[in-house]
């Protein structure tokens, strides 16, 4: 950020909308490249960035100042969303936030890590495009090593750390052991692997994997001793399970009523436990309308699963709310000395001549070597007290109580 640039951030979250306006809002991997090149369009648009998870989909900009780009991004991206499920903010605010993200202080599920690699991804995608400059950059590799340093030096990491294991805890909330039980994970990417990664930790009974490509489900059931299939075998699966979770990525429903036998639903002993973990949502409305006996639960009903388990986080919040000050504090002083760049640049160039300049009117063209290295030496020392005066003095262009005071007003404002 400097003088004429304005840092924007546009998004909204699991906190400002439920999960079915979040899915209307997703941008897949695949349309990643295109929506950064669209948000490189709008007028002064000069670095643009996005992160769209299944819980938030946010997009950063760097524009100039004085002009509105939140109003043009939220046109771009966001259109017809209402105002009270998004948010906006500029320059601080923007830079606070994007470092709570990376630390997994705003996830619903305080300290998860998954967030930090959807970062990766998203700045990876990012720098494909072209579409990072100075300031996005520098933000976002600072926010990575802000999330690794918070989970490494805190005790926010520890516990339940994903949607996927929330997913498990459910399940066991309703058949408790899941020695005996038959599951279902529907999609075999990154949270389908997941899934079954926590399943198989708990003993699951038996395990298999349904996806639209056969191929990969059998390469990723080998890893866990499990079967696969296609999606067009689901409704002769689904007799045979107790658990269904659903883990498709960056498609419509794919599980509705259709799907489902009731007469074996209403013969059962136990419920059908099915969990949605997809955004967009794969698993239809009607499927939670088939009987009592089938138990339906998405992203927002996970949420408030979380909720019960937040007690006792308090304390590694609060410690990593004292790192992420000292890392804002360092964020913005390095920022300020950045744009310090042109006036060093003559600085160093008027120190030169003047040090030439005095070297010809002492000595002439009898320039003693050793006189020549002593003046090269004291131009490099009076520059380096010069450059440690701009130092100071982009450190204390935001004090670090003055930052403290400002992010527990960012807190506690949400």
């Amino acid at each position: 950020m400097d003088s004429q640039s304005t840092l924007t951030l546009v998004g909204l979250s699991h906190r400002t909308a439920p999960v079915a306006v979040r899915e209307r809002y997703v941008v897949n991997q695949a349309d990643l490249t295109p929506c950064l090149k669209a948000l490189l369009e709008i007028e002064g648009v000069r670095e643009a960035f996005v992160l769209s998870t299944c819980n938030r989909t946010e997009v950063l900009v760097v524009g100039p100042r004085g002009v509105d780009v939140a109003t043009q991004v939220k046109a771009q991206i966001f259109r017809n969303l209402a105002p009270e499920h998004s948010y906006s903010y500029e320059n601080v605010p923007a830079v606070i936030h994007t470092l709570r993200v990376a630390s997994g202080l705003d996830s619903m599920i305080v300290g998860e890590s998954e967030v930090l690699a959807q970062i990766k991804r998203g700045f990876d995608s990012a720098e494909a495009a072209r579409s990072l400059g100075t300031t996005l950059r520098a933000l976002v590799q600072q926010a990575l090593r802000v999330g690794k340093r918070v989970r490494s030096e805190t005790e926010v990491g520890q516990g339940t750390l994903s949607v996927a294991r929330v997913a498990i805890d459910l399940a066991q909330r309703a058949f408790g052991k899941l020695h005996d039980e038959a599951a279902l994970i529907i999609g075999a990417g990154e949270t389908g692997v997941l899934t079954a990664r926590h399943l198989k930790a708990e003993g699951i009974g038996s395990l298999a994997f349904a996806n639209r490509t056969l191929e990969r489900a059998r390469l990723v059931a080998a890893d866990f001793d499990a079967d696969a299939h296609g999606l067009e075998q689901l409704s002769d699966l689904i007799r045979g399970v107790d658990l269904v979770i659903a883990c498709v990525e960056g498609q419509s429903a794919v599980l509705d009523a259709t799907v489902f036998d009731r007469r074996a639903i209403s013969r059962r002993d136990k419920p059908l436990l099915v969990i949605d973990l997809s955004m967009p949502r794969a698993v239809a409305a009607d499927v939670a309308k088939i009987s009592a006996n089938v138990l339906v639960y998405d992203l927002d009903d996970l949420a408030r699963v979380v909720q019960e388990n937040e007690q006792g986080r308090q304390r590694a919040v609060h410690a990593a709310d004292t790192i992420l000050v000292g890392e804002l504090h360092k964020f913005l002083s390095l920022r300020t000395y950045a744009s310090f760049s042109p006036a060093i640049a003559v600085m160093r160039e008027r120190f030169e001549k003047t040090r030439e300049e005095a070297l010809d009117a002492i000595a002439g063209a009898r320039t003693d070597p050793r006189e020549v290295q002593l003046a090269h030496e004291l131009t490099r020392k009076l520059l380096d007290v010069a450059l440690d005066q701009l130092k100071e003095s982009a450190r204390r262009t935001s004090s670090e109580d003055a930052l403290a005071r400002e992010y527990q007003r960012f807190v506690e404002g949400r």
